[in-house]
């Protein structure tokens, strides 16, 4: 009995790694090359996750546009607004889908950015919506 106490903890660690991943927890929703490339300003390098069709809400801006318009329109955005800094600050689960929440700075502008992201093809996550508001 001695020494299954002592192996217990063992075990237990041994254990959490697939206990976690039975029970649907998961990283955060942004792959970390998105959120690089968002604090980064690079378009370029954040339109491969971007889905086929994706809802864009930008201050002047908005509708559903193809991934190349979407590219076009966020490079304009990154183009007048040089980041300063970017960070998640929030991300979660609803439905079928993931959700991000971040603060990216400019140097005269704070926007509040929501990424609206789900599975898409190939068992790959992609953005269905970006919306960028402008903070007070």
């Amino acid at each position: 009995m001695e020494k299954i106490k002592q192996l217990l903890p063992f075990v237990i660690f041994l254990l959490t790694p697939w206990w976690l991943l039975s029970q649907g927890v998961r990283q955060a929703p942004l792959p970390p090359q998105v959120v690089e490339a968002v604090r980064k300003g690079d378009v370029t390098r954040l339109t491969p996750y971007l889905n086929d069709k994706i809802e864009l809400v930008l201050p002047g801006e908005s509708g559903i546009f193809s991934k190349e318009q979407a590219h076009f329109i966020l490079k304009n955005f990154f183009a007048d607004n040089k980041v300063s800094s970017f960070q998640v600050l929030h991300y979660g689960t609803r439905q079928s889908a993931t959700f991000a929440i971040g603060e990216y700075k400019c140097i005269n502008e704070h926007y509040r950015i929501y990424f609206l992201v789900k599975t898409g093809k190939e068992n790959r996550p992609l953005i269905h919506q970006i919306r960028i508001e402008k903070q007070e």
